[in-house]
């Protein structure tokens, strides 16, 4: 069974203004908390933490994010990192948004993927861009002009209208022994 936990909920509770800069409105009665976790989880796991400086919840259907990072968990161990700038959780969706200067960095693998946004299904388990994407590992960069689409482990990356860019050096080119064991 899966639950959906939502920790700094006093505080919520508690907070009745807020920042006119980080408002999506200037209404009267904005519900605004502070270093709020969200996560799911499954077989007392968790499968995804998503977490937030700030966070508006004015929007019964969607909160609104700042700074926010989102953790994905493979075998109850951290996976993939997902930050950006501002972000948005859509809650009868079960979409995250990660907007500005965000990053998908892999911490199991040496990749890191950046795009302006990146979408994140929670019951698909899927992220995707539709923006220029630029995706890094080792010494090899390729852009996606139309973006890419993964799953949470980052195993398979669908790219959209790629360029690569071959390493300077021949010597990057090489692969080592541990590489050709994973």
């Amino acid at each position: 069974m899966r639950k959906y936990l939502l920790f700094g909920l006093l505080p919520l509770l508690a907070a009745c203004g807020g920042s006119d800069t980080f408002s999506p409105t200037e209404d009267a009665g904005m519900q605004l908390a502070t270093q709020v976790s969200i996560f799911e989880s499954k077989d007392s796991q968790k499968q995804w933490v998503l977490r937030a400086d700030a966070v508006d919840f004015s929007d019964l259907k969607s909160a609104t994010l700042k700074n926010p990072v989102l953790l994905l968990k493979e075998n109850g161990q951290d996976s993939v990192q997902v930050t950006g700038d501002t972000g948005t959780f859509d809650y009868p969706h079960k979409l995250v948004s990660i907007d500005g200067h965000a990053v998908i960095k892999s911490l199991t693998e040496n990749a890191t993927i950046t795009a302006e946004q990146f979408s994140y299904d929670v019951d698909k388990n899927r992220i995707w861009s539709d923006t220029k994407t630029v995706i890094t590992r080792g010494g090899a960069k390729v852009t996606a002009k139309g973006g890419v689409e993964t799953d949470s482990k980052l195993s398979k990356i669908e790219l959209k209208k790629q360029r690569t860019r071959l390493p300077a050096r021949t010597d990057e080119l090489k692969l080592n022994k541990d590489t050709l064991h994973k």
